[in-house]
């Protein structure tokens, strides 16, 4: 009988075990297919994120340099919320 436990106790924690080497696979797996599409977007060319990247690029440097350069000049020019431009380039960037 208690051979009987033993043996279900062992076949418990080593179901549990290759769960856990499962989603350590399927991680792999997942960042490996992710590398594999960007490289083939880098070798088609110009691209939709690249494009995404030189907008958010142009509104930083609109924000940060050409907006405070040309109000010291006293030219009074808008500024664009940048809270959203922040989420889309962190996402561009491969942060969650």
């Amino acid at each position: 009988m208690i051979s009987v436990l033993i043996e279900l106790i062992k076949n418990g924690f080593s179901f549990f075990q290759k769960k856990e080497q499962n989603k350590g696979e399927l991680t792999a797996q997942t960042n490996h297919d992710q590398n594999q599409i960007t490289l083939e977007e880098t070798r088609q060319g110009f691209t939709w994120r690249q494009c995404l990247g030189y907008v958010l690029a142009f509104i930083l440097a609109w924000n940060y340099i050409f907006v405070p350069v040309l109000d010291y000049f006293g030219i009074v020019i808008f500024s664009l919320p940048l809270g959203q431009i922040f989420q889309v380039l962190i996402l561009l960037l491969g942060g969650s």
